[in-house]
């Protein structure tokens, strides 16, 4: 088995993408650093469990409550600008920059 088999890729973006994306989650993009991503999706959260995805937006949905269908989730992962020193800060400058692209 290869590593690509086992570790699905994900893109990383400076910008967010076109289209209609929701904010998974915002995490440290390593342990130790100030550089933040958000994790985003291409369906609405609610709306994941009946849809085809893989892992990481895979742990965002209830095992017992998950039924896919034909529809397949995107995701990436969206580099928030700055340095941050904790996860509130890193979402309010995500939000900036999601309210800046309309």
């Amino acid at each position: 088995m290869t590593a690509s088999a086992t570790k699905p890729r994900i893109e990383y973006l400076d910008r967010p993408a076109p289209g209609n994306w929701f904010v998974l989650d915002v995490m440290k993009k390593t342990s130790r650093k100030w550089d933040w991503v958000a994790l985003m999706v291409d369906v609405d959260p609610e709306d994941l469990q009946y849809c085809v995805c893989e892992f990481p937006a895979l742990f965002y949905v209830d095992p017992d409550a998950h039924r896919p269908g034909h529809r397949e989730a995107h995701q990436h992962y969206l580099h928030i600008p700055g340095k941050h020193r904790n996860v509130e800060a890193a979402q309010r400058a995500l939000e900036a920059m999601m309210a800046t692209r309309h």
